[in-house]
């Protein structure tokens, strides 16, 4: 379905409106009745998260697992060399003497040692108008404070190192303090249209809209989120909209069901009753789904690589997505089918062109390439680069810019980048990537690579040596550049339920639920961060088992729900399983599929004033994340909620096979206290 083919929907479903909605329409209220019922609904919130355990978020440049490390960095002789003797296999074997050192991460970066995960305020309002019995009007702002007491990574810190610190990507994001709320592409511009932020606040509109109710049709036209799916950690039909992980990431209390995460978009919703079944569709504007930023409490992306947001540029903020979804019921039983025609808002991730000159690689760089190439600049008469062709020029100038070839590739000489082969590999083991074919992929799609003395490798030993090598000679490290795009794919989506009826109280009146995803050519992110994306077809199925049961005539009934989901091609968070079972020494093999169980329910107590809550989500590869929690109704408006995250990515089985573990340092008591009124 092209963006053509939504457009003509969304015309025939207007015209099917136009049928059915009275030729005049109902009276409207005075504007004196329609204020004196206006509804109005506001409370705040403080949610507060703090660590138990001595883990930190690796991902972040203050709390990297290299800070306290000393690694030993020796130099190799490139491959190619004239006049040097050679190894078999050209790998990097030849130390050079004297050209060697023992870095430690922490001497250039500071380190950070945050007790908080999470302190925000909130201030959430409703509004309701009723112009007429037909027509109101709904508007929710929601207002968030993040004062930023993390004791976070300020890149200003760093403005020395290297001779120019970090000088890439968008400087709202990288050349200061962490900014903790803007989502934001290069160009300034928030990726949300309604949406008023900055570093420590954001304010946006969850719902502003219009519904018009009718003879059996409503219609919904305004920034809204659309919630087609039912799971607790699964979204399997739930597919119209993105998520935001700004707020607590995926960390927050788990039966909400996505209903904070949800990226509002503007769009136009229908929703028709015909008989039995109910016709539900959605034309609207793509809106991707927000990632934390760098160096914020639950980033998720190495804080090593610049992040470029392709949102504007690729001129994806003018891209339509649209579905449409039958479901009926039949008594205790019922069917849904969808079809849907979006932008992946995930996205995809590739090595791009840093576009950025430094000058540190010069001097350093320069005096170990005299020492292997035997050149005395200027004048490159009789020497040799890698690929056994004359120096390249970028060195025979005599300005010697290394720093203007190493612009045009995706690696640049600049602070708080990768600063060993040790740790690019377990970097790219923790993002799910493979770093030997990585590197190789990242050198062909950008060959001005190979006139820095850089050059494909054929074992992780070898790419380790060279690694040490260039890194060394830069005095630090390297920064790597990567870009964010979107891809159209069609979504296909079958369901059906069942309501048991049996004379055992326990096996009567479960709710079972099975819904089911297709989507052909859904294109991932590559393991290697190729431009060539990652395209395979992708099959999801989900089953819930649900229920109702009261444990004694003083207790309100208990809720108590099973689910599992399987995944063909990718995790819970859309990466794809290609990448997953590396570590340090292990490139990574891949898993066939990925498995998820979730075993959750809740019981209130008489009058409801507390209510106990537990969910566990399981991975079948051996991690598992459990949440018990405590609400409070503590009367007057006033609520609490206590909960605990526990996470563990290798409770059994291999650690890096598990979902979970970039998020397993995350073992935090949380707290949400909120007034309503």
């Amino acid at each position: 379905m092209t963006k053509q083919h939504v457009i003509a929907a969304a015309v025939a479903f207007a015209g099917l409106s136009a049928c059915v909605i009275p030729a005049q329409a109902q009276e409207f209220y005075p504007l004196s009745r329609v204020l004196e019922d206006m509804k109005v609904s506001t409370a705040i919130r403080i949610d507060a998260a703090a660590r138990t355990t001595s883990a930190q978020n690796f991902n972040n440049q203050g709390t990297n697992y290299f800070n306290d490390v000393s690694v030993d960095r020796q130099a190799f002789v490139p491959p190619g060399v004239a006049g040097l003797p050679q190894t078999q296999g050209n790998d990097w074997a030849i130390p050079v003497p004297g050209f060697n050192d023992s870095f430690r991460r922490g001497d250039q970066v500071p380190i950070d040692d945050p007790d908080m995960n999470l302190l925000q305020t909130r201030i959430e309002s409703e509004m309701e108008l009723n112009f007429s019995r037909s027509l109101r009007f709904v508007a929710r702002v929601r207002g968030v404070y993040d004062p930023g007491i993390y004791d976070d990574f300020d890149a200003r810190s760093v403005s020395g190192a290297q001779g120019s610190g970090i000088v890439g990507g968008d400087p709202n994001l990288y050349a200061g303090e962490p900014n903790y709320m803007e989502a934001i592409a290069p160009n300034g511009r928030n990726i949300n249209p309604l949406e008023f932020s900055g570093q420590n606040y954001n304010i946006d509109f969850p719902a502003l809209l219009f519904e018009y109710r009718t003879r059996g049709l409503t219609l919904r036209l305004g920034n809204q989120q659309i919630a087609w799916g039912q799971s607790i950690a699964f979204q399997t039909f739930d597919i119209p909209n993105g998520l935001d992980f700004r707020r607590h990431s995926i960390l927050d209390r788990a039966q909400e069901e996505f209903s904070d995460k949800r990226v509002p978009t503007l769009s136009l919703r229908g929703t028709y009753q015909l008989g039995r079944m109910v016709i539900d569709g959605f034309v609207g504007k793509f809106q991707p789904t927000i990632l934390s930023n760098p160096n914020t409490p639950y980033n998720v992306i190495p804080t090593q690589f610049t992040v470029r947001e392709d949102y504007f540029r690729g001129g994806f903020d003018e891209k339509i997505n649209g579905g449409v979804r039958l479901k009926a019921d039949y008594n205790n039983w019922g069917w849904q089918a969808m079809v849907a025609s979006r932008y992946n808002p995930l996205g995809a991730f590739s090595w791009t062109r840093s576009g950025v000159t430094t000058d540190v690689a010069d001097n350093l760089f320069g005096g170990l390439a005299a020492t292997l190439y035997g050149v005395k600049r200027p004048g490159c008469e009789g020497s040799q680069n890698p690929r056994n062709g004359p120096l390249p020029q970028a060195l025979c100038r005599n300005s010697g810019s290394l720093g203007e070839a190493l612009s045009k590739t995706p690696v640049v000489a600049e602070a708080g980048g990768v600063t060993s082969g040790r740790e690019w590999f377990t970097y790219a083991a923790e993002a799910k990537l493979n770093g030997l074919e990585g590197w190789n992929v990242m050198l062909n799609e950008f060959p001005d690579a190979f006139d820095v003395y850089l050059r494909e490798a054929d074992s992780m030993e070898e790419l380790r040596n060279q690694l040490d090598t260039v890194m060394y000679a830069a005095g630090g490290g390297y920064r790597g550049y990567i870009n964010r795009e979107y891809f159209r794919e069609e979504v296909f989506g079958l369901g059906g339920k069942f309501v048991t009826t049996s004379d055992n109280s326990l096996l009567n009146a479960i709710i079972l639920n099975v819904e089911m995803q297709y989507t052909p050519e859904r294109v991932f992110t590559a393991p290697t961060l190729s431009n060539d994306h990652l395209k395979s077809d992708e099959f999801i199925a989900s089953f819930v088992a649900e229920k109702w049961t009261r444990w004694s005539a003083k207790y309100p009934a208990a809720y108590l729900v099973f689910q599992y989901q399987f995944r063909s091609e990718s995790d819970l968070v859309g990466l794809n399983l290609d990448g997953y079972g590396g570590d340090e020494n292990t490139i990574p093999e891949g898993i066939p599929n990925a498995n998820y169980f979730v075993l959750a329910g809740f019981q209130p107590t008489p009058g409801r004033t507390f209510v106990f809550e537990f969910t566990s989500l399981f991975d079948a590869r051996g991690g598992i994340l459990v949440q018990p929690l405590l609400k409070w109704n503590i009367g007057s408006g006033f609520k609490a909620d206590f909960f605990y995250n526990y996470v563990d990515s290798g409770v059994w089985g291999k650690r890096s096979e598990s979902v979970f573990s970039n998020v397993d340092y995350a073992d935090e008591v949380a707290v949400r206290l909120s007034y309503s009124f």
